[in-house]
């Protein structure tokens, strides 16, 4: 019987003999308490999503997936690094799942695995992959009515402690942000800052700010997490002569801002309507989200904001 709740799902495990993922069910994929991921907090991770029930382009999940495994000195087999090929096969062993739930998330995780004078660090990573649910009903208000916006008391981590662009599950920093900023407004995301002093990103998504001549300008991809819709948008936006300006962005400056557009693997794109409570813009047409989350739409192939509402 094929299993209907996500909590039973099939998660695939690389398994280093056969040289391919095997399936595991999701209550037995455990981690070593051995394992440096687990030690060390060394744990890569991509999440990306469905729509319509296909993957989208993955090749920049890919692409960030092996830049932080080349940062963490981990020999990633070419068989776990094929994102599209295994996360074709993980849905395809959860078609009940993925039925039920419309759409899923996609979540891979990579750390340099248990060392041992057999298999020094790195040379025998685990790899896991298993799917995760979307947050429907939060993504149908993101849509409708925008996130709350807060800035936080904690910094974004400087890329001198780790390289910006590589993704990992050490979050503290998101974690702390966002428990300050619920507990002002539950519905709120926190907003991190950079060390000296300037905009970075959200624990969930990257962010687009629109002055009032309708430029879109984001912080300098040094400072942020760079993430793959965000990279996916700027080369719609290419396509039709619209370019993003990256540069430091003063927090005064989302006060004067005509709009803010948030970006992430889960919501696609969609709109900040405040920060610490301002108001963000006096356009509620948000003409720049539109056009975006058209594009977005055409992208991906189904209308996702209709979806989220059903």
């Amino acid at each position: 019987m094929q299993p209907s709740s996500l909590h039973d799902s099939i998660a695939l495990r690389f398994d280093h003999v056969s040289q391919r993922f095997e399936p595991v069910p999701l209550p037995q994929l455990v981690w070593s308490l051995n394992d440096i991921g687990t030690t060390s907090g060394a744990i890569l991770v991509e999440r990306f999503r469905t729509y319509g029930s296909k993957c989208i382009d993955l090749s920049d999940y890919r692409s960030r997936l092996e830049f932080g495994a080349t940062q963490l000195g981990i020999f990633l087999p070419t068989e776990a690094a094929d994102l599209t090929k295994n996360a074709i096969r993980l849905l395809g062993i959860n078609p009940s799942c993925l039925e039920k739930n419309r759409d899923v998330s996609v979540v891979v995780l990579v750390s340099p695995g248990v060392p041992s004078p057999e298999y020094p660090l790195g040379s025998r990573p685990t790899c896991m992959m298993h799917l995760s649910e979307l947050p429907f009903a939060k993504l149908h208000d993101w849509y409708q009515n925008g996130t709350g916006l807060s800035l936080a008391p904690h910094r974004a981590v400087p890329t001198q402690c780790w390289p910006s662009h590589m993704k990992t599950r050490s979050r503290l920093p998101y974690f702390l942000s966002d428990a300050a900023a619920s507990s002002v407004n539950p519905k709120s995301l926190a907003l991190l800052m950079t060390t000296k002093g300037t905009i970075a990103d959200t624990s969930v998504a990257n962010l687009l700010m629109i002055d009032q001549s309708s430029k879109i300008i984001s912080p300098p991809k040094e400072d942020i997490l760079v993430g793959c819709t965000l990279l996916a948008i700027e080369k719609l936006l290419n396509r039709i002569g619209v370019a993003i300006t990256y540069r430091d962005i003063d927090p005064a400056e989302l006060n004067q801002a005509s709009e803010v557009v948030l970006t992430g693997s889960s919501g696609g794109i969609w709109f900040a309507g405040s920060i610490d409570g301002q108001r963000i813009g006096r356009d509620s047409n948000r003409p720049r989200y539109n056009q975006l989350k058209e594009l977005w739409k055409d992208y991906v192939g189904i209308d996702f904001v209709a979806q989220a509402a059903l």
